[in-house]
């Protein structure tokens, strides 16, 4: 058997250049020059151009041929169909929890959840990609609550996306209303059903695009 062996110079560029990304340092559109990171990182270009790939795969970055690499930037019909398939997954998931374990109390892992994101909204500070991954975790939490392997592996999957999605929301979605947003949320899904969901998800699409609103993706 070999040993085992630690992350490659590729993965750790990948998961620097995804961060990034997600906190907002290089942002939707931005050009991804690989001359450019291989001296900022003191890389070769095939270790920059081979993590380029595995962020395109991750869909946080756009290579194409004969004009090089770009941090992705979801365009309204990509955003669409972001959120079509979150409502998907996530009102389906809201609708199995109701039935198998109910909406009154919520699920502790939703409650500690809710709890994660208005402590990072409330810091004195909000670093906005840590508000970002407690959105993302809520979320994730109301779906695999449900108790559903097959739709929380799926769900799992679009997280880097839906992240990104965010980063296109920060102009106008502050982090001051998405405690309040999401506490809201709770309340209407229990009041209202599971298509308060995906309500929400509509209008978080319409946030991520650019239209100003009292509402979260």
């Amino acid at each position: 058997m070999s040993p085992a062996t630690g992350p490659t110079q590729v993965d750790r560029l990948t998961k620097d250049l995804r961060s990034r990304v997600l906190s907002g340092d290089l942002p939707p559109g931005h050009r991804l020059r690989e001359e450019a990171l291989a001296g900022e990182y003191g890389l070769a270009r095939h270790t920059v151009r081979a993590a380029l790939r595995a962020l395109a795969a991750q869909r946080l970055a756009v290579v194409e041929p004969h004009r090089g690499a770009r941090v992705a930037a979801l365009d309204a019909s990509a955003l669409r169909d972001l959120f079509e398939l979150r409502a998907a997954l996530e009102v389906e998931a809201a609708r199995l929890l109701a039935e198998r374990r109910g909406l009154d109390p919520w699920p502790g892992e939703v409650v500690d959840a809710a709890a994660a994101l208005d402590a990072a909204c409330a810091a004195a500070d909000p670093d906005r990609a840590a508000v970002d991954a407690a959105h993302a975790a809520l979320h994730h939490a109301l779906v695999a609550a449900a108790g559903s392997p097959r739709i929380t592996a799926a769900h799992s999957g679009l997280e880097l996306e839906s992240r990104l999605a965010l980063v296109q929301s920060r102009r106008t979605l502050p982090v001051d209303r998405m405690a309040v947003i999401h506490r809201d949320l709770l309340e209407r899904l229990r009041t209202d059903g599971p298509e308060a969901l995906r309500r929400h998800l509509h209008e978080g699409a319409e946030l991520a695009g650019g239209r100003p609103a009292g509402a979260a993706s």
